[in-house]
């Protein structure tokens, strides 16, 4: 057949239908999107390419051409006697497949430049591979619209009367034993990566249906028979109608991996229900992740398999078939597939490991430096404790009185001074820790040069704090990436907005290659923003080594001070310009440089590895999920978890009418991430912005939720100035814990439904490990159930309790209580050990 008669068959004008509509797809995209999320390629305000780092050229470069390739290769060697209702099929399911592996290559590709000591090619590569699928899911709906398109050109091109006819039928046992071998071994090795132990790993927290290692028997055995099931019926539905049996393969498995999205998005609210739990819609969040999870599956599956069998080809019959003298071979084969369905349940779930035990030493007065304590069980989740043996819980406010904001009028100051009088006043809340907000612009306002005097305002603030009892942690803060993104004069439109400009960055570290700067509904969805965080996270012209020497600076500054807690890396991380890569994989990558920047820079002052809190992108605040920096992203144990649970409050769901996580689910879910890393769990950020009387309700779940789960967290924000970017130019007061009024500039104190909540009694440090912790609604009516060794290093507890009245303490296992009055309440104290519990009314 000439090249001419080629081009001219059906199959062939098909496959340059979906190649024409697909470019047409990623045009539009590029051309309309404001956000960047939607769009292949680009976005609006976003180039399709540029020379700057591989991230920006790397979809057009590689993900589009595999795109365009892996969907119209099985099209064209569909051949020209299939129905029009297979070349659809055909050709929607190629896009899929290719789509999954269209943002794997150019994920893939995007962080070579950066791989090294903090990112081993092994790791990209799983990563890359196993979160491909959530690019795939918007081509679910695109590529049936192709795929359409095709078969409509297919059914009225050349030749149509004789496409009824089809070859005789190919062999299903084979492929499927193929499938059966791939997807066995990786079972044992990889698939881990796709569910449990992943980056998406806290979503499957019940009964699953998925063949991997990480699963139990029962769904274990019931994925892989869903898989093989919908592999051998796609296989015998297309067996006689595709000539290519690895072609077929390859579609096969694609089906079959969104077949198990399917029933996992089906089986997952069957078996995650939270008794006491608000109503929500984590049904959707379960759904998209289960679907994307399966299509990277079976895409990488059958793309492995699709090799092995065109490898075989035609040698089929002598390899695998019952035929005379190849009996054995087949024996083999069955005998390695039984021995890997055996030993793969056996393996279990990956688990991170978590951090090793300290020796506990006797307390020494004064603050404790803090550490974290090892789960006290497989699987569970790590706690804040301090050296001496004890479980600390941090309760607290965020501070952002440091914080450089951009000033929309340079006149009205966007913080009030942070004063004594504050710590008092928190300590006379129970408050035990404030998160300290820094700003890289004022750290480092020139490239190379740390800025010694706003240092000096740091260690003023933590010995501020220090003085009342209150830990800090020290939160490199930003929204938005910065300040220097602000451009109120920008010329927006199509439902965008000039960007406003935040906090973070400094303007030498601002680098936007000329991206449009018009954010679209939320301040984080604008080019420019995306473009500022790809450059970060690729190291453009240094910029995040620059960022690490930050860090370093400031750890080598507080090296030997217990009095701070640790240090929260980065604030409400950007996503950049192609998630989940960059706002998962790169920001571990990034993670791991300034932790191992942080240890080096204590251990030169002679001082102490402090707690590392990490988050994960700016997502998990506004969706209640997000794909996350890969569990082992680094070998530093001292790790808590610190996402902002913002679930019924400034979640993006709000402004839909729904509410895809509610309070206690985000938390449990929040829990099962921490769990994963082998880290504990601190809320860094949390609060409600509205009536306090509406609100008060909400707030009094949330703090029930952190009671059930023994842990801590820090309210947003305890004053703001009425310049700050979070207070409309129009506003009254501004918030949101201490009001201030901006006609007078007086202080109003907090409202009582956020005081009692967040001033409630509580255990700031007890010796061992808590059990169970409740507290009355109106915060009182406390009780502690815990276990301590038999003769602790440190057997003092240190328990808060609100209000004039003193308590009455009932006691088991408890010697020497006592209640001291303090400013805003009572501070409990005395001495436990083996199995005791403490009740204060």
């Amino acid at each position: 057949m000439t090249l001419r008669r080629i081009w001219a068959a059906p199959q062939a004008c098909a496959a340059a239908t979906v190649v024409a509509l697909l470019v047409a797809v990623v045009a539009v995209g590029a051309a309309t999107d404001p956000s960047g999320l939607l769009a292949p390629v680009g976005g609006r305000g976003l180039p399709l390419a540029g020379t700057g780092s591989a991230y920006r050229w790397a979809p057009l470069v590689v993900g589009l051409p595999v795109l365009l390739a892996g969907a119209a290769v099985p099209v064209l060697l569909a051949g020209g006697r299939l129905a029009a209702r297979w070349v659809f099929v055909a050709a929607w399911v190629a896009t899929v497949g290719a789509s999954v592996w269209a943002s794997a290559a150019s994920g893939f590709v995007s962080v070579i430049p950066v791989l090294g000591r903090h990112l081993s090619v092994g790791s990209a590569l799983r990563y890359a591979v196993s979160t491909s699928g959530f690019a795939a899911l918007k081509y679910v709906v695109v590529g049936a619209v192709v795929a359409a398109c095709a078969a409509l050109v297919y059914r009225v091109g050349p030749a149509a009367r004789s496409r009824d006819e089809s070859p005789a039928a190919r062999p299903v046992l084979a492929p499927v034993l193929v499938v059966f071998a791939v997807a066995a071994l990786a079972a044992v090795g990889p698939a881990a990566q796709w569910w449990r132990g992943g980056p998406v790993g806290y979503a499957f927290a019940g009964f699953l249906v998925a063949p991997t290692a990480a699963n139990g028997v029962l769904g274990f055995l019931l994925g892989m028979a869903v898989f093989l099931a919908v592999v051998a019926a796609v296989v015998r539905a297309l067996g006689r109608r595709l000539p290519g049996g690895g072609v077929t393969v390859w579609l096969a498995s694609v089906v079959a991996g969104f077949g198990l999205g399917v029933v996992g998005a089906a089986t997952a609210p069957l078996s995650d229900h939270l008794s006491g739990a608000g109503p929500d819609s984590w049904w959707i969040s379960t759904a998209l992740i289960s679907v994307a999870t399966g299509l990277s599956y079976g895409a990488a599956i059958g793309l492995a398999a699709a090799l092995v069998v065109a490898g075989i080809g035609s040698r089929w019959p002598s390899v695998l078939l019952l035929r005379r003298g190849t009996r054995p071979r087949l024996v083999v084969l069955v005998a390695v597939g039984v021995l890997i369905l055996a030993l793969a349940p056996a393996i279990g779930a990956p688990v991170q490991p978590g951090p090793p035990s300290v020796a506990a030493v006797a307390g020494t007065g004064g603050m404790q430096r803090l550490v974290v304590h090892p789960a006290p069980r497989r699987g569970g989740m790590a706690t804040i404790g301090d050296v001496t043996g004890r479980q600390v819980i941090l309760r607290g406010v965020n501070v952002n009185q440091l914080i450089d904001y951009y000033l929309r009028d340079p006149a009205v100051p966007a913080t009030r001074p942070l004063t004594d009088d504050d710590f008092a006043q928190m300590a006379a809340m129970g408050v035990n820790v404030i998160r300290l907000g820094m700003s890289w612009s004022r750290l480092e306002p020139e490239r190379g040069r740390f800025d010694q005097s706003y240092l000096r305002e740091i260690q003023a603030a933590v010995a501020g704090a220090k003085a009342h009892g209150i830990y800090t942690v020290l939160d490199m803060h930003q929204d938005a990436w910065g300040n220097a993104l602000a451009r109120p004069s920008e010329r927006c439109g199509g439902g965008t907005t000039p960007t406003t400009g935040w906090d973070g960055a400094p303007a030498w570290a601002t680098i936007t290659d000329g991206t449009a700067h018009c954010q679209f509904l939320a301040r984080d969805l604008a080019p420019a923003v995306a473009t500022a965080y790809g450059n970060l996270y690729a190291d453009r012209d240094g910029i995040q080594t620059e960022l690490v020497r930050a860090w370093a600076f400031v750890a080598g500054a507080f090296a030997g001070e217990p009095a701070v807690a640790g240090y929260d890396l980065l604030n409400e991380p950007g996503i950049g310009p192609n998630p989940p890569t960059s706002s998962g994989l790169l920001l571990g990558r990034f993670y791991d440089a300034a932790i191992t920047a942080i240890r080096a820079a204590e251990g030169a002052a002679g001082g102490f590895p402090h707690v590392v809190f990490f988050q994960p992108s700016v997502l998990w605040s506004g969706l209640g999920f997000d794909v996350t920096p890969p569990p082992g992203f680094t070998a530093d144990r001292q790790l808590v978890f610190a996402p902002h649970p913002y679930s019924e409050s400034i979640s993006m769901d709000q402004s839909l009418g729904l509410t895809i996580a509610s309070i206690e689910r985000n938390l449990t879910v929040s829990a099962r991430a921490a769990a994963a890393y082998g880290a504990a769990l601190w809320p860094g950020e949390w609060g409600w912005f509205g009536e306090p009387a509406t609100d008060g309700a909400k707030v009094q779940r949330f703090a029930a939720a952190q009671d059930k789960l023994g842990i801590g967290g820090a309210f947003w924000v305890w004053r703001q100035g009425c310049g700050s970017p979070e207070t409309g130019a129009d506003a009254a007061t501004s918030g949101n814990l201490v009001a201030v009024d901006c006609r007078t500039g007086e202080s109003t104190p907090p409202p009582a439904p956020f005081a009692e909540p967040l001033s409630r009694a509580y255990p700031r440090a007890i010796p061992g490990r808590l059990a169970s912790l409740t507290a009355g609604p109106r915060g009182t009516d406390l009780r502690i159930a815990a276990t301590a060794p038999p003769d602790p290093a440190n057997c003092q507890f240190d328990v808060w309790f609100p209000g004039a009245a003193e308590p009455s303490l009932r006691t088991t296992n408890v010697r020497d209580a006592s209640a001291e009055r303090v400013p805003g309440g009572w501070r409990i104290t005395g001495c436990a050990s083996g199995a005791y519990s403490i009740a204060a009314a």
